[in-house]
């Protein structure tokens, strides 16, 4: 997340881990690889790519529509995906300033991938889990009141230990959507036996 829109959360909505952004359970592979998965492009940008548009794709689409049909909720709104020459991170969830006044269904999220960095080498598994966990973001970003955006803008701003949780917490998203065995693989913030648990404990209905 860039200090230029860390301004911009005041205005717009986060959403809480409640259950109801959940995905039901679904058989989703515990492996994306390329060679099984670039045949179905086609097939996915009409599944779930309708409301979603690009600059400067080199690649990303494939890891992006795997990443967004596993979550419904998302496929409603509107996504841009921006590979761009810029310091900051590697890739990082944002959002149109605009967002605050718009209905959910107006609302455009953004990805910004940074150009020429490890994000366009990843594997494609690798790639589903890093913007898996972005879009998991815009699920935070969705639902919570004024109140709760601006507590949450001064934590991730002073406090690191807000700021991992905040992160965390868009891994547990993740999880709940079916990306855990993608997380395991590649992922920032969560340790893998933070992940293992939090999947044993969706299993066991805890």
């Amino acid at each position: 997340m860039r200090w230029t829109f860390i301004l911009f959360l005041i205005f717009t909505q986060f959403v809480s881990l409640d259950p109801a952004y959940s995905q039901s359970p679904t058989d989703f592979p515990k492996y994306y690889d390329e060679a099984t998965w670039a045949p179905k492009l086609d097939s996915l940008r009409e599944a779930v790519g309708q409301n979603v548009t690009y600059k400067n794709k080199k690649g990303i689409e494939l890891a992006t529509l795997i990443a967004l049909s596993h979550y419904p909720l998302l496929q409603q709104r509107k996504i841009q995906i921006i590979i761009k020459d810029q310091r900051g991170a590697p890739v990082e969830a944002s959002f149109s300033v605009w967002n605050f006044i718009k209905s959910r269904k107006g609302k455009i999220y953004k990805i910004i991938i940074q150009e020429g960095s490890f994000m366009e080498r990843l594997s494609l598994n690798r790639q589903v889990s890093a913007l898996g966990h972005e879009m998991a973001h815009f699920i935070q970003y969705d639902h919570k009141g004024y109140v709760g955006t601006l507590t949450t803008l001064l934590g991730w701003v002073i406090s690191k230990k807000a700021r991992s949780k905040f992160e965390k917490g868009a891994d547990k998203i993740a999880i709940d959507h079916d990306l855990g065995n993608q997380l395991l693989d590649f992922a920032f913030y969560t340790s893998d036996d933070e992940i293992k648990a939090y999947m044993n404990k969706k299993r066991s209905g805890n």
